[in-house]
């Protein structure tokens, strides 16, 4: 190829996952705005290189060879080629790893980084080759980056850092795009479909506005690069890329808005997205981050979705109750923390509403948050526990001294994949790891559907810690299977934590085992703090969970004689109502459960646990085969069908 038909080569990557395969939205962006309004678009190749897992990563490495000879060839024809990063937790190490390849075997290669996991510019230009980091929204960054003929021009270029005689220059900052419709769409330059019509993606994450009017400590949506005014996209774009990607067959849409409710047009998106599921049969799922403010729009966008069956859950975010950890979250006065009505009232129609803490906040203490789980516990159906990670680019992250926050670095990988925070000037190092064992006790027997009705129950009962318990319970189980796990250190708490996943698909692997372990475990326990009435209630319920826990193997009928009123309890239950004592009096009472099986094939972590959990047969089922049941486990990133035919 000669000199003058060589085009300049740019690779922009990015990184999904396993879990959540979606188009590449965000580098494709950059793509179709430099096409756009690029000085220079007609002599630019931009590639982009979208990996979906580790083994795509691996493949590329492979493929290394072969890019290098032609970025080498770009360098000889007096060209600077340049790859491009965007960066997130989830991908920033893989990517570390690639640019340190790149820069060092074609170090002539312009390596630029975007994305929420750099903006702390100063913890990156020093340590690893990137020539320039772009701060706040990428795309005139990127355009202008492309067209500067030199590196003295950089400094044009409004929201770049980059390293200038050994001294970070960070640029003027650059002001947030207010007309959202003159970036053109990603959808515009993405192939959606292969050569066979088949959709290559499974999902669609996209940005329907931009901002967030809250200043959360630990998030960087709203005092980072984002910026709290709120801009969004006009209902004719958005119809547009939306009709598109389901005219592709892309199954789901997520929604990467900060509060969804919080604008008057989010109530036509729900409808639009509505109509679409009711046109074609997609999306089959859609998710979003929702309004701080549970307002009447947001009641009736819920309220809609639900209807029309693409509302996996309803999640508040309240994040923390502990009021020191409110006020300096810079939470204290949102209108979510108000909850009690709002869970009733979505529980009394239907909706499946979820609430959201965070452990390891400043200004927390594990005693308050044990309490404040108790009481969430009596009121929400399901809870989402997360492990506080410290991020750059947050409050808390450049206040970190101040309040004294230690951390251990996400699974070895340092800054690039984020900190688990285990000590602030509120707690100390042996609360915060007592937290991550209270938070995998409860991801497993709760979240994962092993225990949670027992655990509703239990945070029924005076006088009792669900956390304490909960935690016991972990210790005991993983220590009846310490020959099981011996891959595991586990006398770690954060070790155990990480390993959650694995845990979690042992122990279900014999389920007569577990639960014969789970009972032994209350009984000893418990045996001095509840009233033998009580015991034998509990006792009940954990029946209750095991028959309608998630199981190995394929779909399945089970037919069971159980002594109380299952079906009473369970109703009582359901209802967040403490059980009638009536309904464990003595008495015999037949039941069928359906289970589509799955775990370990399908079911992989607890994450899912609730999705395939087994289902009470009401009337008569003598086998899988006279009641199909189909089960989507939908969460993001993560899409699985069992059907027992």
């Amino acid at each position: 190829m000669s000199a003058t038909r060589l085009k300049r080569p740019v690779y922009l990557f990015s990184k999904d996952s396993e879990r959540f395969w979606a188009v590449p939205s965000t580098t494709g962006g950059l793509k179709a705005y430099y096409l756009e309004y690029g000085h220079h678009a007609d002599t630019t190749d931009i590639q982009l290189l979208h990996f979906k897992d580790q083994a795509h990563i691996d493949a590329w490495r492979e493929a290394w060879p072969g890019f290098k000879r032609e970025l080498q060839l770009a360098v000889d024809s007096g060209m600077r080629p340049v790859v491009g990063f965007s960066m997130y937790t989830w991908n920033a190490a893989e990517f570390l790893e690639l640019i340190h390849l790149i820069k060092n075997e074609v170090p002539q290669v312009l390596c630029i980084a975007g994305g929420p996991h750099v903006q702390q510019a100063e913890d990156y230009l020093h340590d690893d080759p990137i020539d320039a980091i772009v701060l706040g929204e990428g795309e005139s960054s990127f355009q202008e980056f492309l067209d500067a003929a030199t590196r003295e021009q950089w400094r044009d270029i409004a929201g770049l850092a980059f390293v200038d005689n050994g001294e970070i220059v960070t640029t003027t900052e650059r002001a947030r795009r207010k007309e959202l419709d003159a970036l053109p769409s990603a959808l515009d330059v993405v192939p959606l479909i292969d050569d066979n019509g088949a959709p290559i993606y499974d999902s669609l994450a996209y940005e329907s506005s931009r901002g967030c009017p809250f200043k959360c400590a630990f998030c960087e949506w709203g005092t980072g690069a984002i910026g709290t005014k709120m801009y969004q996209f006009s209902m004719e774009r958005i119809e547009r890329d939306w009709r598109k990607a389901i005219a592709a067959g892309i199954k789901d849409i997520w929604l990467a808005d900060s509060n969804f409710g919080a604008l008057r047009e989010d109530l036509d998106k729900a409808r639009l997205i509505c109509e679409l599921k009711t046109s074609h049969g997609l999306p089959s799922s859609f998710a979003t981050s929702w309004s701080k403010k549970h307002s009447p729009r947001v009641q009736e966008i819920v309220l809609l979705l639900h209807r029309n069956g693409l509302l996996p859950h309803y999640q508040l975010a309240l994040q923390t109750l502990t009021p020191l950890a409110l006020e300096l979250s810079n939470r204290k006065n949102m209108a979510a923390n108000k909850y009690e009505p709002i869970a009733r009232d979505m529980a009394q129609q239907g909706v499946p509403i979820a609430a959201e803490l965070i452990w390891g906040l400043p200004g927390d203490n594990l005693a308050d948050f044990e309490r404040n789980l108790d009481q969430l516990l009596q009121v929400f159906p399901a809870l989402n526990i997360f492990a506080y990670t410290l991020l750059p680019g947050t409050e808390f992250y450049e206040k970190r001294h101040e309040y004294r926050i230690e951390t251990i670095p996400v699974a070895g990988y340092g800054k690039a994949k984020g900190e688990y925070v285990v000590a602030c000037h509120t707690f100390d190092r042996n609360e915060g790891l007592q937290g991550y064992l209270l938070i995998t006790a409860h991801i497993l027997f709760s979240h994962g559907h092993i225990l949670p009705y027992s655990t509703r129950y239990l945070a029924q009962q005076s006088g009792l810690t669900t956390a304490t318990l909960m935690r016991g319970l972990l210790r005991f189980i993983c220590e009846r299977r310490r020959e099981t796990l011996a891959d595991i250190a586990l006398d770690d708490p954060l070790a155990i934590y990480e390993a959650r996943s694995e845990i979690y698909l042992q122990i279900l692997a014999d389920r007569d085992g577990l639960y014969g372990d789970i009972l032994a475990f209350f009984r000893q326990e418990c045996g001095g703090q509840l009233s033998t009435e009580n015991l034998r209630e509990l006792e009940c319920i954990i029946q209750l969970d095991e028959l309608l826990s998630p199981q190995w193997g394929d779909a399945s009928v089970r037919h069971s004689v159980v002594d109380f009123d299952l079906l009473a309890v369970k109703r009582r239950l359901d209802a967040m109502e403490r059980p009638e004592a009536a309904s464990f009096q003595p008495q015999r009472q037949e039941v069928s459960s359906r289970s589509p099986g799955g775990v370990g094939t399908i079911l992989q972590d607890p994450d899912g646990g609730a999705w395939l959990r087994a289902e009470i047969v009401e009337g008569n089922a003598d086998s899988a085969e006279e009641a199909p049941q189909a089960v989507r486990i939908m969460q993001p990133g993560s899409e699985a069908l069992a059907r027992a035919l």
